[in-house]
């Protein structure tokens, strides 16, 4: 079998809508022997296995399919290819087209269900919750219905707070999760001026809180002067110059 794709993503699009529940039609004079319709769906299922990439290789493809009561003729030279966009990681459309000796195509969906492990709250959370490793549980769920920034190593997500609540086996994402504040106002802090290999440290204190990568106000203690500077990991304040 040979793979082809010059079908245009709107011509994709058209035709899905077009699909319903008849994914093919048969030329009118053929009245048998007929192709098997599981023949089919397994070449089908074969073709995309052949096709998934190595961290997917355990999906489960489930055939979409013909629809009851459509027949194909025999076919001698039948070839797959996918049709549109093909997502190696969510649903697809195979076009299986015969040439000989009777010449049709049907386009067959198949859909991929591939499990993922994700972190998810053991129980509901309230919003400003500093995680803790038992706020939260692994689960399977299907990856194609994941948000790409789901949170997949609970040790991501230990001593992150969230920043709105969640409810018992939401998942966690990573735009819901905002790093600990590790400065606050009236705070001491370490003040760093640093630029063109030169670092100047002094004493300064924090007027606003802070997490690593936010910018806050400082006073500078021997200057009296308010300056604003990036938190650092180690919870001291960068400023450039």
């Amino acid at each position: 079998m040979s793979s082809k794709d010059k079908t245009s993503p709107t011509a994709f699009a058209c035709m899905v809508a077009a699909l319903g529940a008849m994914t093919g039609t048969p030329p009118a004079h053929a009245d048998g022997p007929w192709e098997n319709p599981e023949q089919i769906r397994g070449a089908v299922a074969a073709f995309v296995k052949a096709h998934l990439p190595g961290n997917a290789a355990q999906a489960h493809i489930v055939v979409q399919g013909l629809a009851e009561g459509l027949h194909f003729p025999a076919c001698k030279q039948m070839h797959m290819g996918f049709f549109g966009y093909s997502n190696p990681y969510g649903n697809q459309t195979v076009a299986v087209t015969c040439t000989a000796p009777s010449a049709w195509t049907v386009y067959i969906p198949v859909q991929l269900v591939m499990n993922q492990a994700v972190v998810v709250a053991a129980r509901p959370l309230a919003a400003g919750t500093v995680l803790a490793a038992d706020d939260l549980s692994i689960i399977q769920r299907n990856a194609s219905n994941l948000a790409a920034s789901a949170v997949v190593n609970p040790q991501m997500a230990v001593g992150q707070v969230l920043r709105f609540g969640v409810g018992a086996g939401q998942p966690i994402l990573a735009s819901m999760l905002d790093a600990p504040e590790i400065v606050h106002a009236g705070q001491e802090i370490t003040l760093v001026a640093e630029g063109d290999g030169v670092r100047i440290s002094t004493i300064a204190k924090a007027m606003e809180n802070g997490r690593p990568g936010q910018t806050i106000l400082v006073r500078n203690n021997s200057s009296g002067k308010v300056i604003r500077g990036t938190v650092d990991q180690a919870g001291a304040v960068l400023v450039p110059f």
